[in-house]
């Protein structure tokens, strides 16, 4: 399942978001920054050194990064699968 971490009103992160469910089979959990019952994620945010969103972790939990390398993981790996 991917995580991605998101707040209102940003375009990357509908972007990225419409990337990963283009993704045959892919399980998305998101979490605003901007929802009261997400606000812890801010404080972890900042101790890891995130400025932005989104932030995208892989299902087997490792940080991809944003929506440009998410972008660039998604084109080599369907590459990968020619």
């Amino acid at each position: 399942m991917w995580i991605v971490i998101t707040r209102n009103e940003c375009n990357f992160c509908d972007a990225s978001l419409q990337l990963l469910r283009g993704v045959a089979g892919s399980q998305v959990t998101t979490y605003n920054v901007q929802s009261a019952s997400s606000k812890w994620l801010l404080t972890l945010m900042r101790k890891s050194g995130y400025t932005t969103v989104p932030q995208i972790f892989k299902p087997d939990g490792t940080h991809l990064g944003g929506y440009t390398e998410l972008k660039e993981y998604l084109n080599e790996t369907s590459k990968k699968e020619l």
